[in-house]
């Protein structure tokens, strides 16, 4: 049976970075040989991923609840409903998934790497759960925990990488 994967969330405030950062720690998880899932949380905007006028477009608006395509290189489903994050961490799980990165959902209960742009984004530190490191953009933010710097990639590929290698992945 395959092991569970290590869920890991980034979370900050808006504009401190997280989207830059994942997608400059994606390549390393997957070179290293990790298969990498993400799941990105759209804080209560109404996203679109149909293009107006396609024909996935004109099922969902002809009242489809699911609808699907796939070609020879991808697929996608997409869903008329929100999906809780455990959800979609299983989904990911079956879909074979050993590392699934997670970009917000800052109320859940999977361990945290908290991004600090500005000083007052400290307060995130006091009332966020499962923090396992920070990584800001000034020196400083943490006493806590393990701090990166916002550029340090190696480092903070080389700080998951050992959180991933602990007995329980927790």
């Amino acid at each position: 049976m395959k092991q569970q994967p290590y869920v890991l969330q980034l979370v900050g405030y808006s504009n401190s970075g997280k989207t830059t950062l994942l997608t400059k720690l994606i390549p390393l998880f997957e070179q290293s040989g990790l298969r990498v899932g993400v799941v990105k949380h759209d804080g209560g905007h109404d996203f679109e991923v149909d293009q107006p006028g396609k024909d996935t477009w004109r099922y969902r608006e002809a009242g489809a609840t699911l609808v699907a395509i796939t070609s020879a290189t991808k697929t996608a489903i997409v869903e008329q409903r929100p999906t809780p994050l455990p959800q979609l961490v299983e989904r990911l799980t079956q879909a074979g998934a050993d590392l699934i990165l997670v970009e917000g959902f800052k109320r859940e209960a999977y361990p945290k790497l908290v991004l600090i742009r500005k000083p007052q984004d400290r307060e995130l530190l006091d009332t966020l759960t499962r923090i396992v490191g920070v990584i800001a953009w000034e020196s400083g933010a943490a006493s806590k925990w393990p701090e990166f710097a916002i550029d340090d990639t190696q480092a903070i590929h080389l700080f998951v990488k050992q959180q991933m290698a602990k007995p329980t992945g927790k």
